[in-house]
């Protein structure tokens, strides 16, 4: 029998089960991070643990302890707008586990249309170019078109192209207003604004289209 009243023997034991806590909650992060790359189409070349992530590349969060944040880096094709880039994932914790199951990103190489395959949802000429040119423009409320069926899907795309925009980093809006007496998902998204990002992003559009003409 274990005989835990002796020092070396209760020290050795609350180490052990450090070890093993830390491991634990190592893979439930990890589990966190990787569900939202997937949940929001980033496809995973790399995942890995981020011992040193620089105090300033994520910012100060109220009320939560750096102590608890687990860390990772991760190098991802952009499935929805194209493109390779290594991101970085701070997923928050606590003693008891996960406090907070939406981790926060900030970027090291942003996914650029020229870096990395893209797959036949990809539509960046087209789709997000076209969204990018029209808040640049000045529309910054977006609503859908009519109540049909179709124009309903066609303002969620919309709406979905707009969120993956603002977690590439090329604009910002408010969460978009929930739809709940249809079958559609989004009712409204305001407060869109493109970042600086995103007005280099229109520029190297249109270098690129100029190139193309000349």
């Amino acid at each position: 029998m274990i005989d835990f009243s002796r020092p070396f023997v209760l020290t050795t034991a609350l180490t052990v089960l450090g070890v093993a806590y830390n491991v634990w909650r190592h893979f439930q992060a990890r589990g966190i991070a990787q569900s939202w790359l997937a949940r929001h189409r980033y496809r995973v070349r790399w995942l890995k643990r981020a011992w040193w992530t620089g105090h300033m590349r994520f910012r100060l969060t109220p009320f939560r302890n750096n102590d608890w944040a687990v860390d990772f880096r991760a190098e991802v094709d952009d499935l929805r707008l194209g493109g390779t880039g290594v991101v970085r994932l701070r997923v928050w914790t606590d003693w008891l586990g996960m406090i907070d199951r939406e981790p926060e990103i900030t970027w090291d190489r942003m996914p650029t249309e020229e870096s990395g395959p893209k797959d036949s949802e990809t539509q960046w000429h087209e789709s997000q170019i076209a969204l990018l040119r029209r808040i640049a423009d000045g529309e910054s409320v977006f609503r859908p078109d009519g109540r049909d069926e179709a124009r309903r899907a066609e303002f969620d795309a919309t709406v979905e192209h707009v969120l993956a925009l603002s977690r590439r980093g090329l604009l910002k809006c408010a969460t978009p207003i929930a739809e709940l007496k249809s079958n559609a998902q989004y009712a409204a998204v305001t407060d869109v604004v493109l970042t600086t990002e995103g007005r280099h992003a229109l520029e190297r559009a249109d270098a690129a289209a100029g190139g193309l003409t000349t």
